[in-house]
């Protein structure tokens, strides 16, 4: 995407729809949904849709922020809509009492609302225009630059981005004021883009008409870095992906990083945090992270959503669950066990009996596991008498032995019989509840994988 030269307004309807054409394939068979504010930009391209005879509907939001001014706008839009005889929706929000409940800008709450109200009515469509120009795509960049960015925020204002398409991105501001003049097109004029009350509106009346000072091309300049940023970031993001196949696995709802494939990378702390950002984890973790890389496994990491656990071979991540370690489930009989994520079979014991190989099977002898039963997490001083031996064994230092992982240890389910545990499920039964010789009918309880 480049910003197009016109000699005159009466290309910009020809590179309109070739533009199109590289968007969406045959626009002619589309249905559009056009985001119309009433203002230059978005009337332009309601009128550029119509001159290229396309099919599509009309999306206005009403903010109430500007008060008689916001009517006045939806009205407008509204008789726009009669004109081109086209389907209008619009929608009205209460602006200001969103934002307060929600502590975030009235800028942000606005573009929140409006995109996910845009994202319902998208069923309907198989495209949604916006009318971003070039212009606004280099403020994007600047603003993106002054709050700090990566190569994705370089790239400004994607041209497609899922449904969303941005058909104007080619032409700059005074193209389109232009184009509008040239039709004598009438249009609505928000005094507040004059406010440089918000962040936009300094870069846009401040910055780059000082930057057009060093060089009068300055919006065409940026489109084509926003080009050369667009396609470095594809590039990038490609080998993110390789190294992350590369490195990376998912065990259950346990997402792992190998610590030897990557803690011989040079750029191991780059990759960690492309790896990791997607589950909340910031830089400052990242950094955490790599300052304790050589100490014990262990450690914990926390994002708002995610923990990380520093294991021997893996970094594991994992989504935060609430375990209480207080909360115990009482089983008072064979329905309720096979309503807690277990299958039962009452087995006659003749011999010989055959017995599966198999962790998330428990056989018991029913003389001994009585109910009412318990499911419950382990606790510290937890021990039981694993099977085939005599003597008891700490449950701390039976996770120690069979490699378990502190996540391993918070989501292990107890299955307990009278304050004992009889079986650590998908683990290690208890031997006080083995069939023996003595047993007349046992337990066949296969774990099925949830509680």
């Amino acid at each position: 995407m480049k910003v197009v030269p016109l000699p005159t307004f009466l290309g910009m309807k020809e590179i309109f729809i070739k533009n199109l054409v590289r968007l969406v394939g045959n626009p002619s068979e589309a249905r559009f949904l056009l985001t119309v504010s009433g203002g230059r930009d978005s009337v332009v391209m309601t009128h550029l849709f119509h001159s290229c005879g396309l099919h599509f509907a009309v999306a206005h939001c009403n903010f109430h922020l500007r008060g008689e001014d916001s009517n006045e706008d939806m009205r407008f839009v509204q008789n726009l809509s009669e004109k081109f005889e086209v389907q209008l929706f619009i929608k009205e929000f209460d602006t200001i009492s969103i934002q307060k409940e929600s502590g975030k800008s009235v800028e942000m709450v606005a573009r929140e609302l409006r995109y996910q109200w845009f994202d319902e009515l998208a069923d309907d469509f198989n495209f949604v225009a916006t009318a971003h120009h070039a212009n606004d795509n280099a403020e994007t960049l600047l603003l993106n630059l002054v709050r700090g960015t990566g190569l994705k925020g370089l790239s400004a204002i994607p041209e497609v981005n899922g449904c969303y398409i941005r058909p104007l991105l080619p032409f700059t501001s005074q193209q389109i004021s232009s184009y509008a003049e040239s039709y004598g097109l009438s249009f609505c004029v928000d005094q507040t883009n004059f406010s440089e009350t918000y962040q936009r509106n300094k870069i846009r009346h401040g910055v780059l008409p000082k930057l057009a000072e060093i060089n009068p091309e300055v919006i065409s300049t940026f489109a084509k870095n926003i080009e050369h940023f667009r396609q470095q970031n594809e590039f990038y993001q490609r080998q993110i992906s390789f190294f992350e196949k590369e490195m990376t696995s998912q065990n259950g709802d346990e997402w792992r990083i190998s610590i030897p494939k990557i803690g011989n990378h040079p750029d191991r702390e780059l990759l960690l945090y492309e790896f990791l950002k997607k589950f909340g984890f910031t830089k400052g973790v990242v950094n955490d992270l790599i300052r304790d890389w050589c100490g014990e496994s262990g450690k914990l990491f926390f994002s708002e959503t995610h923990c990380l656990l520093k294991d021997r071979d893996y970094l594991i991540v994992k989504e935060k669950t609430m375990v209480d370690e207080t909360d115990e489930m009482l089983i008072h009989n064979e329905l309720e066990l096979e309503q807690n994520g277990f299958s039962l079979e009452k087995i006659e014991a003749v011999s010989p009996m055959k017995f599966e190989r198999n962790p998330n099977i428990f056989y018991a002898d029913i003389q001994k596991l009585t109910f009412p039963l318990a499911l419950r997490h382990w606790r510290p001083g937890d021990s039981f008498v694993p099977l085939g031996m005599k003597g008891s064994k700490k449950l701390s230092d039976f996770f120690k032995d069979s490699k378990s992982t502190r996540f391993d240890k918070q989501s292990c389910w107890l299955l307990c019989c009278n304050e004992r545990i009889a079986w650590i499920v998908g683990m290690r039964a208890d031997e006080r509840f083995r069939v023996d010789a003595s047993t007349n009918f046992y337990y066949k309880i296969i774990y099925n994988g949830r509680i």
